[in-house]
């Protein structure tokens, strides 16, 4: 299993941006690296978004070896969301009440949050600026239009781009019904909702 704490790629480019950047300062390296957490190879439900969140419970995942282990774990693509983590389970049961109508433990089977950017922070905007310099995101991204985009367009996949859209690189859905702009930077918006409540019962995820 991949222990290291950065993309192979990335901390050359880390060292060199940290004279614009106080990059110790605004990426959490403590924890396990976060490109995607649930079951991406599996999952129905693809929501992109900028990268995890580093909060007042960071520190105690960090001090946490089952945690740990358990984010690490989410690197096969295979585990469920881990929303038992804390500060995780407070982000994804909104999540799971919006899409899933609550039910949590189902929710995590079949959404995937697949990160831009595999390092927490605080506030994306601070280090939005370098993103589309790192060999991770340019990994991201690449899955994204080589197999995601894809997976959508062929109805095997909900694909959902929260944000930023942007910096993703996809901004309009190319008239993919299963690819969704979910225009709202909280959230989700109401057509995001209802179309993957369709999709949902379409797929019979339960």
């Amino acid at each position: 299993m991949n222990r290291t704490p950065a993309h192979p790629d990335d901390p050359v480019v880390l060292e060199q941006v940290q004279k614009t950047i106080d990059v110790k300062s605004e990426f959490e390296f403590g924890l396990p690296p976060g490109p995607f957490f649930g079951p991406l190879k599996t999952a129905k439900v693809i929501l992109c978004y900028a990268n995890p969140s580093r909060d007042a419970k960071t520190a105690k995942v960090i001090a946490s070896e089952p945690d740990k282990e358990l984010l690490f774990a989410q690197l096969d693509g295979l585990q469920p969301y881990p929303y038992q983590v804390p500060a995780w389970d407070k982000w994804f049961k909104p999540v799971a009440n919006s899409l899933f109508e609550g039910h949590c433990a189902t929710a995590s089977k079949h959404i995937c949050v697949f990160n831009l950017i595999p390092y927490a922070s605080v506030n994306i905007d601070k280090v939005q600026n370098i993103a589309t310099s790192l060999p991770s995101v340019w990994a991201a991204q690449e899955y994204l239009r080589k197999t995601l985009i894809p997976r959508a367009i062929s109805g095997e996949i909900m694909l959902v781009m929260c944000r930023p859209a942007q910096l993703w690189g996809l901004q309009t859905p190319h008239g993919a019904k299963n690819i969704i702009i979910n225009k709202t930077r909280v959230g989700f918006t109401v057509e995001t909702k209802e179309r993957v409540k369709v999709w949902r019962n379409t797929m019979n995820l339960c």
